[in-house]
């Protein structure tokens, strides 16, 4: 694992960075206020940072893209993250998407949805969680049942990121009800949707943070699903979703390193100019107390970050670094946007002024919860350790 980046990836950052601050980083205030960001301003978006390598970056060659290392996509989730969290989680979660159809695809999944999707010209959404099925995996209600020449697809999947606007989502789906009922990595399949053939019903969910994305509940009522569309068969379904989601963890502890550095370099930037008792606030000893803090919980959870990146780099699974680096990333991003906070003082909770410190705040707490809440992780490390189920 380096501890100092290579040239090349340095400069990649560096390029990233700048990107951000000159286009991204401006905007991101005034238009995360207002809310869910339209169709086309997500396209927009997408578009201006493919000549990047971001959302390339997740995808093979044959596709267009560049099939870079985990480590590369962290350091570009955590520059994202620094200037605007809402928009990591759109574009990660359809970067993922699409690598899943470019990956297990056949021919025609990758030309019809694989390449646009990396070009960034649609949008794609992951559909797995439930009203009753999150966390726990063995209480999927959706179903689909092969009928001829279509799946049959009836239930409610809910916390769907980019559901909303998505042109195609990844279904994840009960196809044999005694299978699954008899063992829940059993029967469940995964399906690819597209919106013009298979329109399915939905509604934004607001959230306290990330509130420019989108996150859908989604209803099917008999929505016929081409069988074509089948990516992931009865055996294979659980396995390539819960390995969709060790990337999809270590994405969002990589976005919160850059919120996390973002609130750390506000903090000194104000903490030098903002004066009080005759001197710049820097110079007060609790002042450098919440900076050092903040300073150490950001590069351990960057540590946690790179370490679980570079282990499915070697082609080593890692659950427990990545959970580690998601569960830290949900306690630290708390604590140091709070602390951010403490430093601007009142002017840390208003968005009257142009300070960040608030949104930081709000988008901290979504770290705990997406991909496996904090609790949920800690008990897969704790059974890694010990070898013991600590709950049915």
């Amino acid at each position: 694992m380096p501890f100092v980046l290579p040239d090349e990836l340095q400069q990649k950052q560096l390029a990233l960075r700048e990107f951000m601050d000159a286009e991204i980083v401006p905007i991101a205030e005034e238009k995360d206020r207002k809310g869910p960001l339209s169709y086309s301003e997500n396209i927009e978006l997408f578009k201006k940072l493919v000549p990047l390598g971001y959302i390339r970056a997740f995808n093979p060659k044959d596709v267009g893209g560049l099939d870079t290392t985990y480590l590369e996509r962290a350091v570009m989730a955590e520059e994202l993250g620094r200037a605007w969290g809402a928009l990591v989680v759109t574009l990660d979660t359809h970067a993922g998407v699409i690598e899943m159809i470019a990956r297990f695809g056949t021919k025609e999944h990758k030309k019809k949805w694989a390449e646009p999707g990396t070009r960034g010209e649609i949008i794609g959404s992951d559909m797995v969680s439930e009203p009753s099925g999150g966390s726990d995996q063995t209480q999927f209600k959706t179903t689909a049942i092969l009928n001829g020449d279509h799946y049959i697809v009836n239930g409610t999947k809910m916390w769907v990121t980019n559901a909303v606007q998505a042109d195609v989502g990844i279904l994840t789906a009960v196809t044999d009800p005694e299978a699954y009922a008899a063992d829940p990595r059993k029967g469940v399949i995964s399906l690819i949707v597209d919106r013009k053939e298979s329109p399915w019903k939905v509604r934004d969910i607001p959230f306290v943070g990330c509130r420019s994305g989108n996150t859908g509940y989604v209803e099917f009522e008999n929505l016929k699903v081409p069988k074509e569309n089948l990516l992931h068969n009865a055996d294979e379904g659980y396995k390539h979703q819960l390995l969709a989601r060790t990337w999809f963890r270590i994405n969002i502890a990589a976005m919160g390193v850059g919120g996390m550095q973002a609130c750390l370099e506000e903090s000194i930037a104000y903490a030098k100019k903002r004066v009080a008792f005759g001197k710049p606030i820097a110079g007060f000893q609790l002042v450098q107390e919440l900076i050092s803090d903040m300073a150490m919980d950001t590069d351990i959870l960057r540590l946690l970050v790179y370490r679980a990146s570079c282990l499915l780099d070697k082609g080593i699974r890692s659950d427990i670094e990545q959970a580690m680096s998601k569960v830290f990333c949900g306690e630290a991003a708390v604590r140091v946007s709070h602390k951010a906070i403490q430093v601007f003082g009142a002017r840390g909770l208003t968005t009257d002024e142009g300070y960040k410190l608030e949104r930081f705040y709000r988008d901290s707490i979504m770290g705990g919860i997406g991909e496996g809440t904090t609790q949920i992780l800690k008990l897969l490390i704790g059974r890694r350790l010990t070898g013991i189920q600590a709950f049915i």
